[in-house]
């Protein structure tokens, strides 16, 4: 079973995905991810638990890109496994998000109000 929690922390919205993201739901992740960005500018994915991403979760990222850039913020994906990674590097993916190893570098990078002391956890 897969499963989507978010919050959020300053002007960033962070969501955790644990299970598999799937073309049957990055639809509804989408719709929820977009509903809860409202109150955000860059967001954070945390993919640690994530082994693949399909075409359909990289439409609902990129769509997530587009939703950041419009405001002005960023996207950081955290915790890529080395195939992830090698995706992203090689569909140029990595030039629209930004790569992180964990979730307080992603604030830190991200977080206008964190001021250098980022910590979620």
């Amino acid at each position: 079973m897969s499963s989507l929690a978010y919050e959020t922390y300053g002007d960033v919205l962070i969501a955790t995905f644990n299970g598999a993201i799937t073309r049957r739901n990055a639809p509804s992740y989408q719709e929820e991810l977009s509903a809860a960005f409202e109150s955000a500018r860059s967001i954070v994915v945390d993919l640690t638990e994530i082994d693949d991403v399909p075409e359909a979760g990289f439409r609902m990222l990129l769509q997530l890109y587009h939703q950041a850039s419009c405001r002005g913020g960023e996207i950081a994906l955290v915790g890529l496994n080395r195939d992830l990674r090698a995706t992203v590097d090689a569909t140029g993916f990595s030039e629209f998000f930004v790569l992180c190893e964990t979730l307080d570098e992603a604030i830190e990078r991200l977080c206008y109000e964190s001021a250098g002391h980022a910590s979620l956890r």
